[in-house]
């Protein structure tokens, strides 16, 4: 019995040792850009993001897989000043190339992920989920070759797709104000993608249908959509604004760019109770910021 004793107490002793030198070790600190997001100038109290890490055994460049990695689809969640992931970082005694996507998806392939962004970007926030246009502003971030000795991680997000803006300007004609029910849809458009998250790039799903989306009211002068990156073509209506119980089509192309934001200015004339409405446009193309 008292050797016995003696071997549990050792055994005992060393799995507390082991323990405490794990509880030792430094934890991973992030430093994530939260000026680069479509929505707002800054990431909001319970934004949730992925991540991934990989170490370098050699030379050579790691290569992300699905599982297998250093770190693997840990979720950081942000309280309004610090990400938290759901269960604690240690650094790696080698250097490791960091990655995350946000929204927080949960990946099925690092090179060939689908998913569809919301058709209904009028959709609000609620409690469990982020609002249909937020929820559609993919973004992703890549840090390489970060060593522990460099204490912190630092992750700047780029956005992966398009966003259109249609803003509405009262002309010289146009009586009365704009009404409160207009509404905004973007037609013909591809809502699938394909997401390379190992290179952080999206395409279209070629054999997708195509959609109608909502457009999310900023104003009854401002309208915004997340948009897969694509060209349209000029065969068919792209803008659609209703008002007044009254459909109005506007006929264009437009190559929708990764990371850049679509502008689209409509000047309406005539009074909108009228059958037919002015419609001039004009499309400007600046960086997603």
């Amino acid at each position: 019995m008292k050797r016995f004793y003696i071997l549990f107490a050792s055994i005992a002793a060393l799995m507390s040792c082991n323990n405490i030198d794990v509880e030792v070790q430094d934890e991973i600190i992030f430093n994530i850009g939260i000026d680069t997001k479509a929505t707002s100038s800054s990431f909001e109290s319970g934004d949730k993001l992925a991540l991934y890490a990989v170490e370098y055994s050699t030379n050579d460049v790691p290569q992300l897989q699905i599982g297998g990695n250093f770190i693997n689809n840990e979720k950081l969640t942000y309280d309004g000043s610090v990400w938290t992931p759901a269960n604690k970082l240690y650094w790696s005694d080698k250097p490791c190339d960091f990655y995350a996507i946000y929204p927080y998806l949960d990946l099925t392939s690092v090179d060939e992920h689908y998913f569809d962004i919301v058709v209904d970007q009028s959709a609000l926030e609620t409690q469990d989920e982020l609002s249909g246009y937020e929820a559609s502003d993919i973004m992703f971030a890549k840090a390489e070759n970060v060593s522990k000795s460099e204490g912190t991680v630092n992750l700047r997000f780029s956005h992966l797709m398009s966003k259109c803006v249609v803003t509405i300007t009262k002309g010289e004609t146009f009586e009365g104000e704009i009404p409160d029910d207009i509404v905004t849809h973007i037609y013909n458009t591809i809502t699938s993608a394909k997401l390379n998250f190992a290179k952080g790039s999206v395409e279209k799903d070629a054999l997708a249908a195509r959609k109608t989306i909502t457009m999310k009211k900023v104003s009854n002068e401002r309208f915004e959509a997340i948009v897969v990156p694509q060209n349209i073509e000029r065969r068919t209506p792209l803008i659609e604004i209703t008002m007044g119980g009254i459909a109005y089509l506007l006929e264009t192309s437009l190559s929708f760019k990764p990371g850049y934001v679509h502008t689209i200015n409509l000047i309406l004339n005539t009074s909108p109770d009228q059958e037919k409405i002015e419609i001039s446009i004009d499309a400007s193309v600046g960086e997603m910021n």
